[in-house]
């Protein structure tokens, strides 16, 4: 047993004791109707349909973040630009 590669773990496989027939044919039915209307519930299809889904919102709430950060950062420099010219003016009244 080396360190670097290590023995993977047995999987999970059950097989269930008892059989339904009936839910079993039900369920093939359905799934070959899915896959005739298009609406097939496939881990692969269900991948398609969700691929790129979650990076574009990530990506979009970033810019909006970005956006509002930069939007406080001007908001917030022309508050400090106002104090300093009303410290200026009070200043400039009590030296005369």
């Amino acid at each position: 047993m080396s360190f670097f590669s290590q023995p993977k773990p047995r999987r999970f496989h059950h097989q269930p004791i008892f059989y339904d027939e009936h839910t079993d044919r039900v369920k093939n039915i359905e799934r070959r109707a899915r896959k005739e209307l298009g609406l097939d519930s496939t881990p692969e299809s269900r991948r398609e349909s969700l691929r790129g889904v979650f990076t574009n919102d990530v990506r979009e709430k970033r810019q909006r973040r970005g956006m509002i950060k930069r939007n406080a950062l001007i908001n917030n420099t022309g508050a400090v630009i106002v104090i300093i010219l009303v410290l200026l003016l009070f200043w400039i009244y009590l030296s005369k």
